[in-house]
């Protein structure tokens, strides 16, 4: 009698630790929905299928100064469920400064082909050669812990597409899917950081110019491409928060990578019918950072060139 009432009491216990299991899941998912749907009021209306976004620009917040942009469109991919696939939950725009072409640390073949695949000017004959449709690395240690921080930065590997080809010393040219290098550009940008080089554009020289003439809501978050290891001279990028990450980390998230940019943060992060609802890139990219829902898929992509 005794065991038989342990069992029932056990099942009892494991029935409402399920339960109880249940319901942290949705409400987790709730929250997560909530705070996506709070910065993007097209969420609302329901998710959208995945699609391209080659939206013409209107925001003038992305238009007023000096730098060359490009521009990444995000979106969340909701797991998929009995009734249907996996859906996108659009979340928002968001837009990078490009080093200046006169800046003595401009990197013109990686900025180059960063820029011809968020244009997607070979799309048409290379469905591949796009950033669109492409994801981001997304595990625990790329979701934010609370404290506005995390610990890696965004990742994405593209389709292994470049959207440049480099000459060889033989004369001839690299595939499309070869791995390109510019040794002669990248030793004279070469930074030494915590015993290890970064590239590209100096952080210290971002953030004093974001200090200088940045808004209230500023953070030094920069646009990265591989130049060591893998996924060097490919189509991966990586988005790295520097002054928000822990101090420890700071610019050893640089190592063996080249800046190309940073986040405008003030951009408009509207796009689509929602292209002036009043979000900013710095705010797309938060709530891209605290959701768990999904992986944070680019839904569109271009670029903006001063003439």
């Amino acid at each position: 009698l005794c065991y038989s009432a342990a069992i029932m009491k056990n099942r009892s216990i494991l029935r409402i630790t399920v339960s109880v299991a249940a319901a942290s899941i949705l409400l987790q998912t709730s929250c997560d929905a909530l705070l996506l749907t709070s910065i993007s009021p097209r969420s609302k209306r329901g998710a959208s299928s995945i699609r391209s976004v080659q939206s013409s620009l209107t925001s003038e917040d992305a238009t007023s100064n000096q730098y060359d942009k490009i521009y990444f469109d995000i979106g969340v991919k909701t797991q998929p469920n009995n009734q249907r696939g996996s859906t996108i939950l659009n979340v928002g725009r968001l837009w990078f400064n490009l080093t200046p072409t006169n800046h003595p640390h401009y990197l013109p073949l990686h900025i180059s082909n960063l820029c011809n695949l968020a244009a997607s000017k070979r799309k048409a004959i290379d469905s591949k050669a796009t950033y669109v449709g492409c994801t981001f690395q997304f595990s625990p240690a790329t979701i934010d812990d609370g404290f506005g921080r995390y610990r890696w930065g965004h990742q994405c590997d593209g389709y292994g597409r470049n959207g440049i080809q480099v000459s060889l010393a033989s004369g001839q040219l690299t595939d499309w899917d070869e791995p390109f290098s510019d040794p002669e550009r990248v030793k004279d940008c070469v930074h030494a950081s915590f015993g290890g080089e970064y590239y590209g554009w100096r952080y210290d020289e971002i953030s004093d110019l974001l200090s200088t003439e940045g808004g209230d809501d500023t953070a030094a978050i920069l646009l990265t491409v591989p130049i060591h290891g893998p996924g060097a001279g490919t189509s991966k990028f990586s988005i790295v928060r520097v002054s928000e990450s822990p101090r420890e980390w700071g610019e050893r998230l640089l190592l063996n990578s080249a800046v190309v940019g940073f986040l405008d943060c003030s951009g408009n992060g509207g796009f689509g019918d929602d292209t002036n609802d009043g979000r900013s890139s710095l705010d797309v990219l938060r709530a891209m950072a605290q959701q768990k829902i999904g992986v944070p898929t680019i839904v569109g992509s271009g670029t903006e060139m001063n003439e």
